[in-house]
């Protein structure tokens, strides 16, 4: 089953909702509250760690979760480190949703989940990470609704990546979801990072360490996908950083490329004289952009994207 694959194998227990919004505060992590008890910072709403078993523990000589100045960009970003707690390992995790410390099942204590109503097509954010003996992050994210005839959530959409190498400059990650249940609009959201991604079964290398920040929802709209591709189209490098190249496989008499960005608004308008054209990103904003081949009669040929690092 799905869920016995999560990456950071957490039960998964969803947070009762009593409303829906479709964007998420936080999400560049900019807004931290220190715990009552000081051993600990928190990041605000969304997000929740396993901090509180801090003060459990009377402090620890590493919080899974800290608040660091090595951003990205802004002032903070999340730094998750797997250490140990109560004698026990534990994984650095960040996710949305709750934590209630259960003393008797711990693994219980995470509650995942937070209202959302969306349809995003990616979870983009910027990270660096130090495993530590070949420990591998952890990553996901799940869109639920909840099913009044089976009396459980329903998986709408789902992504998640592990990874193993060491990466030591803030890098652009971008997470594609996957909907098994189309045209539907779901009513939660979990996401989750995790510095050891076998942390629920109390493995991992302490140590390990993952940074995280800008983390972003795309809801991509503006763009209906072209599913009969009549042309095809490919860019040149993908990802690319400064120089893109857009290649068609046969001639089309005065092709229109409309470009957009990952809010649905439009960047740019190629023209195609030849088979190729070329197209200079150097100053662009890092992100996934999508594309739509018109004809010359505004007749849709293909569609597709490419990511900007």
């Amino acid at each position: 089953m799905m869920n016995k694959v999560l990456l950071t194998g957490f039960m998964l227990c969803m947070l009762c909702c009593t409303y829906a919004q479709d964007t998420l505060s936080n999400l560049d992590l900019e807004t931290w509250t220190t715990s009552n008890s000081g051993l600990y910072e928190e990041p605000d709403f969304p997000w929740k760690t396993a901090n509180p078993g801090v003060d459990f523990a009377g402090g620890a000589p590493v919080n899974p979760v800290e608040k660091v100045t090595d951003a990205y960009s802004g002032d903070y970003a999340a730094k998750m480190e797997s250490a140990t707690i109560f004698f026990t390992f534990t994984a650095g995790a960040l996710w949305t949703g709750d934590f209630q410390i259960d003393i008797a099942d711990p693994a219980n204590s995470a509650k995942f989940g937070v209202p959302y109503e969306g349809t995003p097509s990616n979870l983009q954010f910027y990270y660096k990470y130090f495993p530590v003996n070949g420990d591998s992050m952890g990553i996901y994210t799940i869109l639920r609704k909840w099913n009044p005839a089976t009396n459980q959530q329903d998986t709408i959409a789902y992504a998640e990546v592990r990874q193993t190498e060491t990466t030591d400059e803030y890098s652009l990650f971008d997470l594609e979801l996957e909907y098994y249940i189309p045209d539907t609009q779901p009513d939660s959201i979990e996401i989750a990072f995790t510095s050891s991604a076998a942390g629920f079964e109390y493995m991992g290398q302490l140590g390990s360490q993952l940074f995280v920040d800008e983390i972003k929802l795309i809801n991509f709209v503006g763009i209906t996908d072209v599913l009969t591709q009549e042309v095809k189209v490919t860019p040149i490098p993908n990802p690319a950083t400064d120089h893109l190249r857009f290649e068609l496989d046969k001639a089309v008499p005065d092709a229109q490329l409309l470009i957009f960005d990952a809010m649905g608004r439009q960047t740019t308008t190629l023209v195609f004289t030849t088979i190729t054209t070329q197209l200079d990103v150097t100053n662009w904003q890092s992100g996934t952009y999508y594309f739509l081949l018109k004809n010359k009669n505004g007749h849709d040929l293909s569609s597709g994207k490419f990511l900007i690092r």
